[in-house]
């Protein structure tokens, strides 16, 4: 090749690219993720100290004026060293990226992505990267559902930026006499799901409006679930095997002698 290809290449025109491929752009928190890089020799031979692939984490944190954009390398994995890249030809790496169980769900402030870099000596780098939607796990999911479409419960809010996911409901019409709302705390450890509920009850006469105010109209209740019981044979959310765990608790709450109606 001549001196002018071998000056573009430097700069990045003709040089090796990367392609970058993943098996879905969403994933569960805990699972892992696989993927391959493709390298691409461009118009010249060129030496590639090493091909990476990473997954990063970022958030924005502050408003306004404060506003910060953060990020943060989780993994990093060296597909390949010290290789050369003739014109033309095409060398394929796959991976495999493991999502933490305590990962940052996707919202508008957080996010995560794959991104692949050839070290290239002597010249421009090339870069490529994919966005990757993280959601609960499986089993987190499974209790929501449950809740919001065997329950009918109204959603709320939610917030996945720490290790335990957090709902927030408002009860059915029938049960809106005796809880105001109740919050959910999910989260997964070894072969469990841990849920603590903060039962919101509703305040009926004067006595339970003041002792509303040192904390009396509160309940905390804990469960814990087999997360096997949570997901079907193809790992996905299984909100009927969370049905019959979450019943007899959300009957007493209801009442003596009521039961809180499913939704089939």
């Amino acid at each position: 090749m001549g001196l002018f290809d071998r000056i573009g290449a430097a700069f990045g025109s003709g040089s090796a690219v990367l392609e970058l491929a993943i098996e879905t752009p969403q994933i569960y928190r805990g699972r892992k993720i696989s993927g391959e890089v493709v390298l691409i020799g461009g118009k010249v031979s060129q030496k590639v100290r090493m091909v990476t692939v990473d997954l990063y984490e970022f958030w924005i944190s502050g408003h306004g004026k404060n506003r910060r954009h953060h990020q943060r390398r989780e993994e990093r994995i060296v597909l390949a060293e010290y290789i050369v890249t003739e014109p033309e030809s095409s060398h394929t790496y796959p991976f495999t990226l493991q999502i933490p169980d305590a990962a940052r769900c996707t919202r508008r402030r957080e996010g995560w992505e794959v991104r692949s870099e050839a070290h290239v000596a002597w010249a421009v780098d090339p870069k490529v990267s994919s966005p990757l939607r993280i959601i609960p796990q499986a089993e987190v999911l499974a209790v929501q559902r449950a809740v919001r479409d065997l329950f009918r419960f109204q959603p709320l809010e939610w917030d996945g930026r720490s290790e335990a996911i957090i709902y927030n409901f408002r009860p059915p019409q029938d049960m809106r006499s005796v809880v105001d709302g109740i919050r959910f705390h999910l989260s997964v450890a070894g072969d469990e799901l841990h849920a603590r509920l903060d039962v919101n009850r509703q305040e009926k006469n004067l006595t339970d409006v003041l002792g509303s105010i040192v904390g009396r109209d509160h309940e905390e209740i804990h469960l814990v679930i087999p997360r096997r019981d949570l997901l079907t044979k193809k790992g996905s959310p299984y909100p009927a095997g969370a049905y019959e765990h979450l019943k007899p608790v959300l009957d007493r709450l209801a009442g003596s002698g009521q039961t809180v109606s499913a939704h089939t």
